[in-house]
């Protein structure tokens, strides 16, 4: 295993996501959603890696790196700055699960996120590609970003979009009511919640409602 690294020396993190970039329209979502995470947690290091299978010419290693830089640069720009966080980024030799998973294991990473184009079946989301590897061998979590879609797309099983009358009850409701009244009349026990507004939970808590609906 070869690795070029461009990064300052990293001081001591309280949040380090490793996000791996396969130079694909995968990688802007598993930016975004990196730094959004990470800009939640003061001092956070995002580590972005790009692992090739074969070693690079020191000439070719400096464009890439250039590369990224000038990728980093246009995404923090375009985010209004990535203020308090620690970017490293990271060009590695080998196969590319466990060069991942042996940066994270170094970098002792909470989160790792990567991109994944979405298929016409919700297993092809994840299976058979390096997120479902991961996801199987990682050292920490792994969290899966993919694009959101121009227009609906079709899935199998069939994902329903949500009815806008019910998202507006569960947002005027804080979550006390689910359903609007329409769907409410055909609940059943197939969803069943309960919400509590503090913790830890009270040792009785409020009736279980089902929420189940049959279209």
């Amino acid at each position: 295993m070869n690795a070029v690294t461009d990064s300052p020396n990293p001081s001591p993190s309280t949040l380090s996501i490793v996000v791996g970039l396969a130079f694909t329209d995968s990688d802007g979502p598993a930016f975004d959603q990196a730094t959004r995470i990470a800009q939640r947690v003061p001092r956070s290091a995002l580590h972005l890696v790009h692992v090739f299978h074969a070693d690079l010419s020191e000439e070719r290693s400096r464009d890439l790196i250039g590369h990224l830089r000038l990728y980093v640069n246009e995404k923090a720009a375009a985010a209004k700055g990535l203020r308090g966080m620690t970017v490293g980024i990271h060009l590695r030799a080998g196969q590319v699960v466990r060069e991942i998973v042996q940066l994270a294991a170094e970098v002792q990473a909470d989160l790792i996120v990567v991109g994944s184009q979405k298929g016409p079946h919700l297993k092809q989301w994840i299976m058979g590609s390096t997120a479902e590897k991961l996801v199987a061998g990682g050292p920490c979590s792994v969290l899966v970003a993919s694009p959101r879609p121009t227009q609906p797309e079709k899935h199998e099983p069939a994902i329903e979009a949500p009815c806008s009358d019910c998202l507006r009850t569960r947002a005027s409701s804080s979550g006390s009511h689910w359903w609007c009244e329409r769907h409410s009349q055909h609940a059943k026990r197939a969803h069943v919640y309960s919400y509590q507004r503090e913790l830890p939970l009270a040792s009785h808590d409020s009736e279980v409602i089902p929420t189940g609906i049959d279209f």
